[in-house]
């Protein structure tokens, strides 16, 4: 964690608790001037509005400094309303009812939270799901039982001098947890300019990069000056340490992969990829109309409407024939996408997806023994593979009953592609935005059509990085670097 500072209104306050450098008193903060960024936890006792805490906050927001509670976390705390505890609508559990049947008096308890954890068992999804939202270190959040059904009441900051002996012992070890070098040696002597996150899901079945791809991107990283970090799902509250994140699991509009890259935009953290693009390219409907808007050349395709049901079945078979290709708008890694091959199964396979999405695209099938991937970066074409159909099946992709299956991929220098390939696949990224992209193409009548534009596009080993070895991760981890230096130019001036 960069420049970390822990802002207390006395240092005294601070005498139950393991000495540390890293501590400063709130009016020093703002006294000082700062010339480099920082990340600050802001303990102080006056954070009403205009507070001296308050006023800390601010100033470190003014400077590109990472602080928790952040300006408006102390806002929407000071002005919470009932619209304000509809996020933190989550079901309490019954061990958590247990213990507030034990801790009860006159229907009513309070609950201390520690950077989005709890002492008492069962609350530990709720203290996460406020500490995202609501990002302070310190909280209590009260329960008011009314009608035999425990509700919430009320959330406020709470002062560290508050707390008894167990809680201050409670706070340190959740305060370590939270930003373990505060206590901890560094775990490297190597000064790094810039800190990164690369988001993953161990549990993925075929994730955006395979774990020796994710070792590459490190090594890349680290070798420009960045310190990379794996994260998953259960550190959201964390973004703000970082200066970047990179996705690297799958993503939709509906998943926490675009949860993330919202906060990281919130928090001005370079991030890949961004929520347009994710929104951009998860949609096949919008690619459709954008790529049609604007003469790329696509497969011929249909809408199919649910409110048109039954779907005009013979209409499609004479506009493109048999086998039909039917596509869910926001499926993935060939998910969501069945071939109909009579006239029954396209019956049979438009009322299955209909009842998924009220839109399904009914596409012309084109055959080819291999799709053109194109990787772009920042607008221009990075790397190129060609990607073989999966063994004995119709797409590269395979997602069959009992495992997931892909066929082989073959990597090529940029200047080895056909020049109507790359060109399509630029012309197309450039309606997307400046992000990574993998375009997908098939040769049609010897022409070049876009079938799809990937965010979050694979990039495994040995397969994507087979002709450019580590410079395609060494590529990739530049562009982040030039993204955060122009982030940090841009704070000093």
């Amino acid at each position: 964690m960069k420049g970390l500072r822990i802002l207390v209104d006395h240092l005294d306050l601070w005498a139950p608790y393991f000495p540390t450098d890293n501590l400063q008193t709130t009016q020093d903060y703002l006294t000082t001037k700062h010339h480099h960024s920082a990340y600050l936890i802001n303990l102080s006792d006056d954070t009403s509005y205009l507070g001296q805490g308050y006023y800390a906050s601010l100033l470190a927001e003014a400077n590109g400094d990472k602080v928790i509670p952040s300006v408006s976390t102390l806002n929407n705390l000071q002005h919470l309303g009932d619209l304000s505890f509809s996020l933190l609508n989550i079901r309490l559990n019954s061990q958590a009812i247990d213990v507030l049947e034990e801790l009860n008096q006159d229907n009513t308890v309070h609950i201390k939270l520690y950077f989005g954890t709890s002492a008492y068992p069962g609350f530990g999804k709720l203290a996460r799901k406020i500490f995202d939202i609501y990002n302070a270190p310190l909280l209590q959040i009260g329960f008011i039982k009314t009608a035999n059904i425990w509700q919430i009441h009320s959330l406020t900051t709470i002062s560290l001098q508050s707390l008894n002996d167990a809680e201050e012992t409670f706070f340190a070890n959740a305060l370590s947890d939270f930003s373990t070098k505060v206590w901890r040696k560094p775990r490297s002597q190597k000064q790094y300019r810039y800190e990164m996150a690369i988001l993953v899901d161990p549990d993925e079945a075929l994730p955006p990069s395979n774990n020796q791809a994710i070792k590459k991107f490190i090594k890349a990283g680290r070798a420009l000056g960045v310190d990379v970090d794996l994260i998953t799902k259960e550190d959201y509250a964390r973004l703000p340490e970082y200066d970047g994140l990179f996705i690297r699991t799958n993503t939709q509009i509906n998943h926490y992969s675009y949860a993330f890259a919202k906060k990281a935009e919130e928090n001005n953290l370079v991030v890949m990829d961004s929520t347009q693009t994710i929104m951009r390219c998860t949609n096949k409907v919008y690619l459709h109309n954008l790529m049609e808007k604007n003469h790329i050349t696509m497969p011929e395709s249909y809408f199919v409407f649910r409110r048109n049901t039954p779907p005009n079945c013979d209409e499609l078979i004479e506009k493109l024939g048999l086998p039909i290709v039917l596509k869910v708008p926001d499926g993935s890694f060939s998910k969501g996408v069945k071939k109909a091959k009579t006239k029954e199964d396209l019956i049979s396979e438009l009322n299955n997806l209909l009842s998924q999405s009220s839109i399904i695209i009914a596409q012309k099938y084109h055959y080819t023994d291999y799709d053109w991937r194109i990787g772009v970066l920042n607008n221009k074409p990075l790397y190129a593979c060609k990607y073989y159909m999966a063994p004995n099946h119709w797409q590269i992709v395979n997602h069959g009953k009992k495992n997931v299956t892909a066929g082989p991929a073959e990597a090529f220098g940029i200047h080895q592609v056909p020049k109507d390939v790359i060109k399509i696949a630029l012309k197309a990224c450039r309606l997307i935005g400046h992000d990574l992209y993998g375009v997908d193409i098939k040769m049609i009548d010897d022409k070049p059509a876009i079938i799809e534009i990937n965010d979050n596009p694979s990039i495994d080993h040995p397969w994507e990085d087979a002709y450019l070895s580590d410079e395609l991760y060494s590529r990739i981890m530049l562009e982040f670097v030039n993204r955060m230096e122009h982030k940090r130019v841009h704070y000093d001036d």
